[in-house]
């Protein structure tokens, strides 16, 4: 069943959890921000992805718009959240779709996780061939 009771806590933790992540992005542009973008552009670009690259779209963009997402949901369930009044499912509906594209943005550019593309798996493979032919010597 797709229906849950939406709880008062849910909504805080929401709330809460955008906070953060308004502090983490907002830290991007202090003076330490650089070398937090210097390092992400990095890890992202070793990673080998190809989806994008910081000249097509720059990790902060993703980032902004995923936040953009998440306030929109917010926004959205804001009167259930509060137990002001009670939210149309229409309304519930679009608060889910904004909820799932803001952690498809952040894994998009954040997830460690993400699996390899195939053209990566050599890549492994001789790695890890000449970390053996180390070992053995």
């Amino acid at each position: 069943s797709r229906r849950s009771f939406f709880q008062r806590d849910n909504y805080l933790l929401l709330s809460s959890i955008r906070r953060s992540f308004v502090s983490l992005v907002e830290a991007i542009y202090t003076d330490k921000g650089q070398e937090i973008r210097a390092g992400v552009i990095q890890y992202f670009e070793q990673s080998g992805r190809s989806q994008f690259t910081k000249e097509d779209v720059k990790i902060i963009v993703v980032l902004e718009s995923a936040l953009l997402n998440l306030g929109r949901c917010i926004d959205l369930v804001k009167p259930a959240g509060l137990l002001v009044s009670s939210v149309p499912a229409a309304t519930w509906s679009k608060a889910l779709f904004n909820l799932e594209e803001s952690m498809s943005r952040i894994k998009t550019v954040c997830d460690p996780d993400q699996p390899l593309e195939a053209s990566q798996w050599g890549k492994l493979f001789d790695d890890e061939k000449v970390t053996l032919d180390e070992h053995s010597t």
